[in-house]
């Protein structure tokens, strides 16, 4: 895609009353601008949440998994975003990026799920990775909140989690594999 297109679609994404949609656009108008870089994007975080649970966990910002470097704050500038430390904020369209994201984040190097809208392309970490971020959260930080929705994404993607990487990528702690072993139980109930 030409720049000249990603420039009228960024400029289009001001009529777009739908703040979710937006973020997701202008994030694939991020990722188009970097693919001749050969870097890509990946939505992780509270983003990734929202995307997986369809708006019933909602956030302001997108967090990123992406490299520091000129390209990617060249991409960023030419499409109106402003620098404040690790947060890329664009005033007109009520957008913020959080890029790059606090390094080793789970997906940098797992499943991705890949999603077009409106021929854009969209790359969000794998609900198994996003599931073991949250879960790690519930376990080591003691987080309820972040029980619940590592409950609510095993619940919603019971049929196609890959419980076996699932079980791999926990086995080394054994209080994560220990609340993955009740989440199976809980989701096997009638």
């Amino acid at each position: 895609m030409e720049h000249n297109e990603l420039d009228r679609r960024l400029a289009s994404l001001r009529d777009q009353s739908d703040p979710r949609r937006r973020r997701l656009l202008a994030l694939g108008l991020l990722t188009a601008r970097l693919a001749a870089h050969r870097i890509e994007p990946i939505l992780v975080g509270g983003g990734a949440l929202e995307f997986y649970t369809a708006g019933g966990y909602a956030t302001h910002d997108m967090d990123l998994a992406l490299p520091h470097g000129s390209q990617v704050d060249a991409a960023f500038a030419e499409m109106g975003f402003r620098k404040e430390g690790r947060f890329w904020y664009h005033a007109d369209l009520d957008l913020l990026f959080e890029a790059p994201a606090p390094p080793d984040l789970p997906g940098e190097d797992a499943p991705r799920t890949e999603v077009e809208i409106d021929g854009l392309r969209v790359v969000v970490i794998g609900v198994e990775d996003l599931l073991i971020d949250r879960l790690r959260a519930w376990v080591h930080w003691k987080s309820d909140e972040d029980g619940r929705w590592t409950r609510r994404l095993a619940h919603l993607y019971a049929d196609r989690l890959d419980w076996d990487y699932l079980r791999e990528r926990t086995r080394a702690a054994s209080e994560e594999s220990g609340r993955l072993r009740e989440l199976e139980r809980e989701i096997q109930r009638p």
